[in-house]
């Protein structure tokens, strides 16, 4: 384990449990708890269309459920107007890096490694194979790399919504983090690319997937199924296991996991709830769009990880304490405005 995670827990353990224990029973009695669906397990993900937010809270946001939502996308521009060559035109000389690290390795950024114009790797994506995949240009920021692109995928679902994620907040490192996580990404792979590592994403966030052009496989498990999946030491969140090729000479354990395999095709939008591992394969050229969501049904989650991850007890318990007050008036707030729109 990390010696000053180890470090911090002990502090935390001297200065007594009293001030945080206030706190956790405080967001508890403001449901940030809630039930949950983490220990099941699905042969098949549900697909629905025409999903009423109402039923999307009830029987997926709240209930931690995956789902795929069919054409939840039909309003969106891109739909019929990105593809491959639509970028290779637009954006042919636009110059960046890409390096894919090694499988189940903990740095995923992808950033570094081989140049390319834009033009360059277009024609990489346009000829990858199962045996030769295109690197993989992945969790870009949409509107800092492609801002006249914005009004393509406009309106977000009403599924990403509420989302305190891109909200204001007063605390500078809070405001920075949770801001950072909420930016809209752009993702563009040849067939046979893949995501690095079997994840489930930082914070505590939701997921929200929506393809835009090709279909892509996903791999999903529930939060139960964390003791299968070796996550590194270091990095919680990622899995040691090449989903590909799992070593269970070293990985035993993982022969009990149970996932749930299913294809993203155009204008389907995919949730994935807090805390779900996943990652995913190009069956074909492949651009999708991706943001992460914070708000009551998982805010609980989003403190813990945010609290636990600062260096200093003093700041963690601070931490906690402002994400609490800060989830609670956000809960009041949302509640009234449902109220009065109703």
């Amino acid at each position: 384990m990390n010696k000053n995670l180890v470090r911090r827990r002990n502090a935390t353990k001297r200065m007594g449990p009293r001030i945080p224990s206030a706190v956790r029973r405080l967001s508890n009695a403001l449901c940030f708890g809630v039930a949950r669906s983490d220990c099941v397990t699905f042969k098949e993900i549900d697909r629905r269309e025409e999903l009423s937010y109402k039923e999307f809270e009830e029987g997926y946001l709240y209930a931690n459920r995956p789902v795929v939502v069919r054409g939840a996308l039909r309003k969106w521009r891109a739909l019929s107007r990105w593809t491959p060559e639509f970028f290779k035109t637009e954006f042919g000389g636009m110059k960046f890096s890409i390096a894919d690290h090694e499988k189940g390795q903990p740095d995923y950024r992808g950033d570094g490694g081989t140049e390319y114009t834009m033009a360059q790797f277009i024609d990489r994506v346009l000829s990858s194979t199962d045996e030769n995949p295109a690197p993989y240009f992945r969790n870009k920021k949409m509107y800092d790399l492609f801002p006249s692109l914005k009004q393509d995928i406009e309106p977000l679902p009403e599924y990403c919504f509420p989302n305190w994620l891109a909200e204001c907040h007063l605390v500078k490192h809070v405001r920075e983090a949770l801001n950072r996580a909420a930016a809209i990404e752009l993702y563009i792979g040849g067939q046979g690319g893949a995501f690095p590592v079997l994840h489930y994403d930082g914070i505590g966030t939701h997921a929200f997937l929506m393809q835009i052009y090709g279909r892509k496989k996903f791999i999903i498990f529930p939060p139960s199924q964390a003791g299968h999946l070796y996550p590194w030491p270091e990095k919680q969140n990622f899995s040691q296991i090449d989903i590909d090729k799992p070593d269970l000479k070293r990985f035993p354990l993982y022969a009990n996991a149970v996932p749930t395999t299913f294809v993203l095709e155009p204008g389907e939008l995919l949730f994935v709830p807090s805390h779900w591992w996943h990652t995913t394969k190009m069956l074909t050229p492949s651009i999708t769009i991706s943001v992460n969501t914070a708000n009551q049904s998982n805010w609980q989650e989003l403190i813990e990880f945010v609290a636990m991850r600062q260096p200093n007890p003093f700041v963690s318990l601070a931490s906690r304490a402002y994400l609490t007050g800060a989830g609670a008036w956000r809960a009041w707030r949302d509640r009234n405005w449902s109220k009065s729109v109703n």
